[in-house]
């Protein structure tokens, strides 16, 4: 592991209420660096609510960065950025500090692993689901999906990690060609099962908060071996 002083980074979520999967990615990480997690509300009822909401988002980073003197951001949750083309460039002019989001991390994971197709698991529904498969289109990655997704966010969230593993076990054999398996959508939790699935499909299997976790640290000049989070986290592969 090469490190040096603490760093303290903002992963900036656009919902409102703190969900389990956090404590446990937060247990994976190394003591040096503090991970602060800030919902931000933009939405209640549905996902679909965060569009045109970039300049409230831009107005309450900068808040929390001059607040909390972060040195680092993660957006987390890719429907905000689809639904908001733009984002990240106005977040990046806006404050003085690194910005990454969700969908950029798990794109650069992918390609630093080699990987230009890939299954896709997401809990979201089929119509933003095409989004992000657009966006990831746009960054040289080929998604396939293997179902038309979940109506309700919920319902996915309410998966057990036995049944998590099974779908993108199922998903991968449907989906000839894919080098790897990315979780975009944390509250599709896969972290308790993200290891067995690398051991039986024999390729990476990338989740959407280790990724950015590991994209903002590499971008911050930190590298790290890490357990927990498959070979991303233990190989710690250079940013392509």
């Amino acid at each position: 592991m090469t490190s040096t002083e603490g760093l303290r980074v903002g992963f900036l979520s656009a919902n409102y209420r703190w969900r389990p999967h956090y404590d446990e990615f937060l247990a994976l990480l190394p003591s040096d660096v503090e991970v602060q997690i800030e919902g931000l509300g933009l939405w209640r009822e549905s996902i679909t609510e965060l569009r045109g909401l970039a300049d409230t988002h831009q107005a309450k980073t900068e808040e929390l960065v001059a607040e909390r003197a972060w040195q680092g951001i993660a957006v987390m949750g890719a429907p905000m950025q689809v639904q908001n083309p733009g984002l990240l460039d106005q977040l990046r002019s806006a404050v003085p500090v690194p910005v990454i989001s969700a969908l950029g991390a798990g794109a650069a994971a992918l390609k630093a692993f080699g990987v230009s197709r890939t299954l896709l698991v997401t809990p979201f529904d089929g119509p933003m689901n095409e989004l992000l498969r657009a966006h990831l289109a746009s960054e040289g990655i080929e998604a396939m999906l293997p179902s038309a997704g979940f109506a309700d966010l919920e319902k996915a969230t309410a998966l057990e990690p036995e049944q998590v593993y099974r779908l993108a076990l199922d998903g991968f054999a449907g989906s000839p060609g894919a080098q790897a398996v990315y979780f975009q959508g944390a509250p599709l939790n896969p972290l308790g099962v993200l290891e067995r699935i690398e051991a039986e499909l024999g390729v990476p299997v990338i989740a959407s908060n280790p990724a950015m976790f590991w994209r903002l640290l590499s971008e911050l000049g930190r590298t790290y071996s890490l357990e927990g989070a498959g070979r991303l986290f233990r190989d710690w592969p250079r940013l392509a």
